[in-house]
């Protein structure tokens, strides 16, 4: 099986599996055939043969398990482009061959398929004995240069084709296929008389969608020489559902709208803080109970930290000075020029009714900016089955939120620093309350609200605004509180291009 060194390659295969076509291969003898006669048909590879290749040992390396390689002679030295593609690292005459292993077992199964098609059979011989036992692991024999010369001209040959063109290549790609989903959930059968869908905005859902963790969301915008918003697009936005903190920013309306309708000032309204505020779960302002803060206060710690305390303790204050509206006009006249309310013994006494007073008022102003989705049964939004909303209605309460110009003081304020005071009038616990909305920290951004309860999932309501454009954006049941906030920027863009 000794081949001469100029005119073939040496290739090593350990532990590799192969059908002979001829049984004289296997013998020492007749090895010398394939030198004489360079037609000798190739012998079939096996791939798990390919995968267990190991290399040939060379006095100038340690042998060590590599893919595929052949001894390199004058045959590749003498073409520049092969001889450039050699292994440098260490000046070894062994190149890596893959391509030419690759060859070899594609022409032995089309061999293989030619003589099936003709009617032939192959004809498998196992190794004789005699050879096993000499040499346990059969090897490849050496191959004729010309042949494998041969060889690989012709596989060369089938794998050149002329390169196309980038404007052939796209001339041939099948055009993708349209997301039926999203224009199809946009379609009046579901939101009858409720939404006019554009082609772009069409195009614009399934691309954005997918890019949003929000189940539920919208875009309202609002451009320099329009009076009011309109919605630009919108996901499931009229889906009811829990809101959690977003329930703040109407708890914020109906006091604002209150106080705005009988000309009373938010620093107008002492009161004093009941016991109740203590004991209530969730986010905070941390409110000290006897200690005594405006209805202005009280409205920064409802809507910077989102105090939970903060609307128990504007609820009811506002509730009972509706009551008092009605029943005892002097008394009420008395908190209006100053005097503290001390709202713990009202609460004692008829918790039931100042509840519920307050919460009709928050629907009727539901009711009046045609929130038809939406239903209050909480002024602050724990936990509660009928306490839902939808993306849709949202948008329309801050639409009419940020016409008021304390409601916009309120959630364009980072930081707020306050003192509370005394029954005397000097100066107690000392508050500072940081805004949850982290895109105040970027150009545009003004506001309006986050909220997280299990049930909800982290939301967030916000509000931009720049020379040119105006947007209302609602995300409800994002992924993660953080994912909230970029949730937002992603639909803001569709809006800014």
């Amino acid at each position: 099986m000794n081949a001469n060194s100029k005119d073939a390659f040496s290739v090593s295969l350990s532990k590799f599996h192969r059908k002979s076509v001829h049984s004289q291969m296997a013998n020492t003898s007749g090895c010398n055939q394939l030198s004489d006669a360079p037609t000798t048909p190739l012998p079939e590879l096996k791939v798990r043969g390919l995968q267990s290749a190991k290399i040939k040992a060379s006095p100038k390396r340690s042998p060590h398990v590599l893919k595929f390689y052949v001894h390199d002679t004058q045959c590749l030295l003498n073409d520049p482009m092969k001889k450039a593609n050699r292994r440098y690292e260490n000046q070894s005459d062994y190149v890596f061959v893959d391509t030419y292993l690759d060859a070899l077992h594609m022409i032995a199964q089309e061999e293989k398929k030619n003589k099936y098609a003709n009617g032939q059979t192959i004809q498998s011989e196992e190794f004789s004995e005699q050879q096993i036992s000499i040499n346990p692991q059969p090897t490849l024999p050496n191959l004729p240069a010309q042949l494998i010369r041969e060889r690989m001209r012709v596989y060369a040959q089938s794998q050149q084709k002329e390169p196309q063109s980038i404007e052939s290549q796209l001339a041939q790609r099948q055009p993708k296929k349209v997301i039926k989903t999203a224009t199809s959930l946009m379609t009046k059968k579901i939101f009858p008389n409720k939404l006019t869908v554009s082609l772009s905005v069409h195009q614009a859902i399934p691309s954005i969608k997918h890019k949003v963790s929000a189940k539920r969301w919208v875009l309202f915008t609002k451009q320099k020489n329009e009076n009011c918003f309109t919605k630009q697009i919108g996901w499931q936005e009229y889906q009811k559902g829990e809101v959690a903190s977003i329930t703040k920013i109407m708890t914020c309306y109906t006091t604002l709208t209150y106080l705005k309708e009988y000309n009373i000032e938010p620093d107008q309204i002492k009161i004093k803080i009941p016991g109740h505020a203590e004991c209530i779960d969730g986010t905070s302002a941390f409110l000290n109970a006897g200690g005594v803060l405006t209805i202005k206060q009280l409205l920064f710690a409802l809507m910077l930290p989102s105090g939970n305390d903060a609307a128990l303790v504007l609820s009811f204050t506002i509730a009972y000075l509706m009551i008092l509206q009605k029943t005892e006009i002097y008394q009420y006249n008395r908190f209006l020029k100053g005097a503290i309310i001390d709202i713990e013994p009202q609460i004692e006494r008829n918790k039931k009714q100042l509840k519920h007073t307050f919460l009709d008022q928050m629907n009727k102003h539901a009711s009046v900016i045609k929130m038809e989705n939406t239903n209050y049964s909480s002024v602050h939004g724990l936990n509660d089955e009928k306490n839902v909303s939808c993306p849709h209605d949202i948008s329309k309460l801050i639409e009419k939120c940020i016409q008021l110009d304390v409601f916009l003081e309120i959630i364009t304020t980072k930081i707020y620093k306050t003192h509370a005071l005394t029954d005397k009038g000097n100066k107690s616990t000392y508050y500072k309350w940081k805004n949850t909305n982290k895109l105040l920290k970027k150009s545009g951004w003004m506001g309006v609200k986050t909220g997280v309860t299990p049930n909800a999932g982290p939301c967030f309501t916000g509000y931009y605004k720049n020379d040119n454009l105006e947007a209302i954006i609602v995300v409800l049941n994002c992924s993660s509180m953080n994912q909230r906030f970029r949730d937002s920027e992603v639909i803001l863009l569709s809006a800014l291009k």
